[in-house]
Formats: structure tokens, C-alpha cells, sequence
């Protein structure tokens, strides 16, 4: 989103020459300074170690915070921070207001995306839909936050591959 016009290429590689150097690091998909971090209080990785499970259990369709806050005890409003935390951590994706996927299961979403691009050249809703096995809305929810982060861009009524590279690293996130 910075340096448009800069090829990613390019881009690419100032990143990976800071990151070398040690001027930023890496959470997740996030890039910040390196005195810049969110901590987790104990009774969080606690909470977050129970509801992880949770949230791999199915792993396309992973619980909304209002079941994982009444599951675990908790108020919405707690569950919603904790996961906004760790959102800003890069341990889960904030893919709507209250629905978070683990990294890797948002890389395995991505895969299915680089799979029909390669088969069809585009992405469609309807064809990712049937792909992943969820219903049209959850399916249009994930390709528009693919959008929202620049993996895919939308065309008309598709979506077309920006960024393969982009979750490469997710299965391999904190």
C-alpha cells in the first residue's frame, strides 16, 4: 500500500534487506520496528491455548467470537480483544468483525485460490464456494478479505491472483 508504484519485486527485496538487517521484523503479515510488539498477559496465553483447538476444528469454518466467548466463560467483549491481539500479533486473521482463522488455515484457503487461478486463470465465487466447501456467503467473506489484503484483486466479477507469495508463510506462524 506504500510505494505503489514500485515493482513487488523490488519491494520484495527492500523488505527482505530490512528484515536482514534488523531495522523492522516480521509478525505474522505484519511488519514493525523491533521494539514494536503485542504481548499477551498469561491469563491470554491460557485462553488462547484453550479456544486454539476451537478454532482448528473446522478449520474453514472456524467459530464466531460470540461461541468461543460463551464456550470458554467469557464475554464477547474479552474474546474479541484477546483475538484482535493476536491479530495484531499475526497468530490469526481478522477475516470479519468477529471471525478469526488460524495461518495455516487461511494458507490452505489461499492454496485453493492459487489452484483454480492455475486452473481457469480467475477465481470465482461460485467455483471457490464449491472448492472449500462452504456456503456462498462465507466463501465471497474470505476472497473479499483476500482482496482487502492484496493477495487477490477483484475484476469484474472474479478474483485474480496479486500476491502468491503472500501466505506462503502462514502454515508457519507463530
Amino acid at each position: 500500500m506504500f510505494l505503489p508504484g514500485l515493482p513487488a519485486a523490488a519491494f520484495a527485496a527492500l523488505v527482505e534487506a530490512a528484515l536482514q538487517a534488523g531495522a523492522i521484523q516480521r509478525s505474522g503479515p505484519w511488519l514493525h520496528l523491533p521494539s514494536h510488539s503485542v504481548a499477551l498477559t498469561r491469563d491470554e496465553t491460557a485462553l488462547f491455548q484453550r479456544i486454539r483447538p476451537w478454532l482448528d476444528a473446522s478449520p474453514f469454518d472456524p467459530p464466531w467470537v460470540r461461541d468461543l466467548a460463551k464456550r470458554a466463560g467469557r464475554s464477547e467483549a474479552e474474546m474479541r480483544h484477546l483475538l484482535q491481539k493476536l491479530a495484531r500479533q499475526g497468530s490469526v486473521y481478522q477475516v470479519v468483525r468477529d471471525l478469526f482463522y488460524l495461518p495455516e488455515n487461511v494458507a490452505r484457503l489461499a492454496a485453493l485460490v492459487q489452484e483454480l487461478e492455475h486452473a481457469s486463470g480467475e477465481t470465482c465465487a461460485a467455483a471457490f464456494r464449491d472448492r472449500c466447501g462452504l456456503g456462498r456467503k462465507r466463501a465471497i467473506q474470505i476472497l473479499e478479505f483476500f482482496d482487502r489484503v492484496g493477495y487477490t484483486r477483484r475484476v469484474r466479477e472474479t478474483h485474480r491472483l496479486r500476491n502468491a507469495d503472500m501466505f506462503a508463510q502462514a502454515g508457519h506462524a507463530p
